[in-house]
């Protein structure tokens, strides 16, 4: 009976990795563009808003033609989530482009847990994101293999990782930190990377709430971009940036949550990158938008900003 079972749980998990996009270089690149703080809000009063969001979206995804969509977090904040992300996803699905979701703050404010929003993605045809488990804390950790074109090697490792909410101690600040399981799996999951390609596979990192180090970056002079509002960063640090300075495959991070924040900056070679604020409800003096990022089979990486109005 046992044996009967298992193979039923074995079929229906190929069923549902089955159809997953796989991921790979087009002509020795590969384009992700970045929403981040959507920030959708389910209700009447909301559509304005909520339609002056879409219309970036769309106009984003047109100009653009990404391989890849990720989502950083704050996406749908509200009652009547599920109805919310069907909506948010639907630029993305109707192109037929492979979508990721780190999740946010806010997101853990919705009336449906962030575990429920998850499966309730996975089934979705376009969705890439999956979740780490194996007592990794938090909500859709997941590293996104690029393949390259004879898709025989992986040419990039896209990490995500769930930034969580607040703290439930005032004594240690106010926002979470992404945990030491969640550390340790990262440079398990480099190091099994490495090993399987004969080489260090160059990596991007996607999460929400920015680490520590970006608030001394922000304060560099030769930082690009938008660098008005103070990083609002755990107080603690929990030692993920100084693991990506160790793998050294890491070359760029992204993240949200600071709305009035979009700059790139540098330190120990790795890029400190903000998104562009993409939803028109909650603070922000920025134009909204998204962020670009383009990849290559030679481990390099380009950015920029992409707005209703063009690109910064």
């Amino acid at each position: 009976m046992k044996k009967v079972f298992f193979l039923c749980f074995l079929f229906s998990s190929l069923l549902l990795h089955a159809g997953r996009p796989v991921l790979k270089l087009h002509k020795g690149n590969f384009k992700i563009v970045q929403f981040t703080d959507v920030h959708w809000s389910v209700g009447g009063k909301y559509e304005v808003k909520n339609d002056s969001t879409l219309l970036v979206m769309n106009a984003v995804l047109d100009a653009e033609k990404p391989d890849l969509v990720v989502f950083t977090g704050d996406v749908v904040v509200s009652k009547n989530a599920l109805e919310g992300w069907e909506r948010v996803l639907a630029p993305v699905e109707l192109r037929k482009i492979p979508f990721a979701v780190t999740f946010g703050n806010h997101d853990t404010e919705a009336d449906v847990p962030t575990t429920d929003v998850l499966a309730f993605i996975a089934k979705r045809p376009y969705n890439v994101t999956t979740n780490a488990g194996g007592g990794v804390e938090g909500v859709g950790n997941c590293v996104l293999p690029v393949r390259n074109e004879k898709e025989d090697a992986t040419a990039w490792n896209l990490f995500l990782f769930d930034s969580h909410a607040y703290t439930n101690d005032s004594t240690l600040g106010y926002y979470d930190w992404i945990k030491k399981s969640q550390v340790d799996w990262f440079v398990a999951e480099s190091n099994r990377s490495a090993a399987k390609n004969k080489r260090n596979v160059p990596a991007l990192a996607f999460f929400h709430i920015p680490v520590p180090e970006y608030e001394y970056v922000r304060l560099q002079k030769n930082t690009v971009g938008n660098t008005s509002e103070k990083v609002c960063s755990p107080l603690l640090n929990s030692g993920l940036f100084f693991a990506f300075m160790q793998q050294q495959n890491v070359k760029a991070t992204f993240v949200g949550h600071d709305h009035n924040n979009d700059f790139v900056g540098s330190l120990a070679g790795i890029k400190l990158c903000y998104g562009r604020k993409t939803g028109f409800l909650s603070y922000c003096i920025l134009e909204k938008g998204a962020r670009v990022i383009e990849i290559n089979e030679n481990g390099e990486m380009n950015t920029h900003i992409r707005t209703l109005h063009g690109t910064e």
